[in-house]
């Protein structure tokens, strides 16, 4: 029985593309594998920050906040 292990990086994906992911890599392996002779494991490593660069909207906002000036952002998720 052969071991797979698959390691996915992913940038800005969610759960819907890990599923698709997951579920492409299982065809694939029971078509040329055989339906019990594989194990499939997806492992995810969040390595990017989701940041946000919060704006208001209020009226005279343009002179309480500094734009884009230094809008590195907070952190937010992961993915």
């Amino acid at each position: 029985m052969s071991f797979l292990s698959m390691f996915i990086w992913l940038v800005g994906r969610r759960s819907e593309a890990l599923e698709a992911a997951r579920i492409a890599c299982n065809k694939y392996m029971t078509k040329f594998a055989g339906k019990d002779a594989f194990h499939l494991r997806v492992r995810v490593h969040p390595f990017h920050v989701l940041r946000i660069n919060k704006m208001l909207s209020c009226a005279g906002a343009d002179r309480l906040q500094t734009g884009m000036r230094g809008a590195f952002g907070k952190p937010r998720d992961m993915c």
